[in-house]
């Protein structure tokens, strides 16, 4: 689904192709912010007594998928798995 026109797309795709490395670094970590505190903030709305270590996992668990999740938590244990 894309409903931005074509012409909003070019002036995107120019201002994105204008733009340093370390601006599109800077506007990468501002998305990735914006996007934990949404995830953090809904959750939040549908279990208000999360615990700050549930929504850390709980977001993890999202953005890195329950195999690479899994493998990193075990890790963590100690476990061989």
């Amino acid at each position: 689904m894309n409903d931005t026109s074509p012409e909003a797309l070019r002036v995107q795709t120019e201002i994105y192709r204008r733009m340093t490395p370390g601006e599109k670094l800077r506007l990468l970590e501002d998305m990735y912010r914006t996007a934990r505190v949404l995830f953090e903030a809904g959750l939040r709305l549908r279990n208000p007594k999360v615990r700050t270590d549930e929504l850390r996992e709980a977001w993890l668990l999202q953005t890195l998928g329950p195999e690479l999740f899994d493998r990193i938590r075990n890790a963590d244990r100690g476990s061989t798995e």
